[in-house]
């Protein structure tokens, strides 16, 4: 590859002459598709879809009135509630007022940067695991090698290793939850009640039952062995409901992972496909760090690869698509949002369109380096959202995604070849589609 910056794989969107009913399968294929160029254009587009009011705000204006200016004036909506409802219905990813407050602020004390940074080298155990492994094989599908990394560090970080615990069922049984939830059906996009419980397949059922049985276990366990790790902290939160553990645990399993796995895949993809940036980010993290492991208190002098990080949750953000409802009448970017109209805050859309980006189709990390204030407050970067309900680990997923991130660029050659070149397929979120193989051979000096 050259030094020019290359175009990574996009959504193809709408081009505006659809049927409703193009459209409309388009979306659900695969919703990160199912926008056109007035949503890439103006801040926000409200149509009719369904009998309802549809509200796609793709604004850092307009985001942050719905996320943060005027958080409790808006709820998640009713699709949320089907999809998510049957594996995490009490808990932080899926309730609302006074209910969240009391569960958010009996589980924020593990994320906070002091024990943040004492999960550090459990991370590095996890790492040393795998790239062990590596050596014995170097072909590998990067999104399932990632899924098992980051489930890895989650188990040891996290859940503290228990004994016993099933790490490849459970692995499955989480990704078999996630992507028949999360694909949207035809059915989703009726106006249902939301006391209207959502059909599962067989497949899906069977896994949610184990994911359950998983964590009651895992709270049984802790509960005759107690810790200081997330489950400890679950069994000795006394204002949460037996309920309210195990759906919170669940929510962890599912979000604990999937999202970091994801972003290291993409990132490790834009690696392999662009060798420049990915010499630059070796050159950067052996100077910073030498040969040894990647310490938390190295992880500020790692600017560039963080800029990797960035730049692939701008492309590629976990969560492409956030939905809310409002539960008044509030008025948002001189349109006036009412209860029962839907408001799709998209991510993607905001994070590539040309009206807030140079060049936004194009793989750049030096932009987060040139301009610092991409990533201020009220900026068009909003990979984990915004406001009172901003995802509660992100702290800890930025440092694992740039722990690993910096180990395997540092120590690995990531070969990519020119011909994958994955679609991004939304489930819950945003995943390559088919995966992406790829080589990763030890770096000998």
């Amino acid at each position: 590859m050259t030094d020019t910056l290359f175009q990574p794989p996009h959504a193809q969107p709408l081009t505006g002459d659809e049927s409703f009913l193009e459209a409309t399968w388009r979306f659900i294929r695969n919703p990160v598709e199912g926008f056109g160029p007035l949503a890439y254009r103006q801040p926000i587009v409200t149509a009719k879809t369904f009998g309802q009011t549809l509200h796609v705000i793709s604004d850092p204006v307009g985001m942050t009135d719905v996320l943060v200016r005027h958080a409790d004036k808006f709820t998640k909506t009713a699709i949320d509630a089907r999809i998510l409802g049957p594996a995490t219905k009490e808990g932080l990813l899926s309730v609302h007022g006074e209910q969240w407050k009391r569960q958010r602020k009996a589980v924020a004390p593990i994320f906070r940067k002091r024990h943040v940074e004492s999960l550090a080298p459990l991370i590095t155990d996890a790492l040393s695991d795998f790239t062990a492994r590596l050596d014995q094989r170097s072909r590998l599908d990067l999104s399932r090698a990632m899924a098992d990394l980051t489930f890895d560090v989650l188990a040891k970080a996290l859940l503290g290793g228990p004994k016993g615990l099933d790490r490849t069922r459970l692995k499955r049984a989480t990704r078999a939850v996630v992507t028949g939830a999360g694909t949207l059906r035809p059915d989703d996009l009726l106006p249902w009640p939301r006391w209207v419980p959502r059909p599962m397949t067989p497949t899906g059922s069977g896994a949610l039952r184990r994911l359950k049985r998983a964590a009651d276990d895992l709270l049984a366990e802790r509960a005759q062995n107690p810790d200081d790790d997330l489950v400890g902290l679950l069994i000795g939160a006394d204002t949460l409901s037996p309920r309210e553990r195990r759906d919170n645990l669940i929510g962890f399993f599912i979000a604990g992972h999937e999202t970091t796995a994801l972003t290291l895949t993409w990132a490790l993809y834009l690696l392999g496909r662009h060798r420049p940036t990915a010499e630059r980010v070796r050159n950067e993290v052996r100077q910073v760090c030498g040969t040894g492991d990647v310490r938390f208190d190295q992880l500020a002098d790692l600017p560039f690869t963080q800029a990797i990080i960035d730049e692939t949750m701008r492309l590629y953000p976990p969560a492409p698509l956030l939905n809310r409802e409002p539960r008044e009448v509030v008025n948002v970017l001189g349109r006036t949002l009412e209860p029962g109209h839907a408001v799709l805050l998209n991510n993607y859309v905001m994070h590539r369109t040309e009206r807030l980006w140079d060049q936004p189709l194009l793989f750049d990390p030096d932009r987060f380096l040139r301009d610092p204030s991409l990533k201020a407050k009220g900026a068009p970067y909003m990979p984990f959202g915004a406001g009172p309900r901003i995802c509660v680990g992100a702290a800890f997923a930025t440092m694992e995604a740039l722990m690993v991130l910096a180990t395997l660029a540092r120590d690995f050659d990531i070969r990519v070849d020119d011909n994958v070149y994955p679609r991004p397929l939304m489930t819950v979120t945003l995943r390559p589609e088919g995966g992406v193989p790829a080589r990763l051979e030890r770096v000998v000096e």
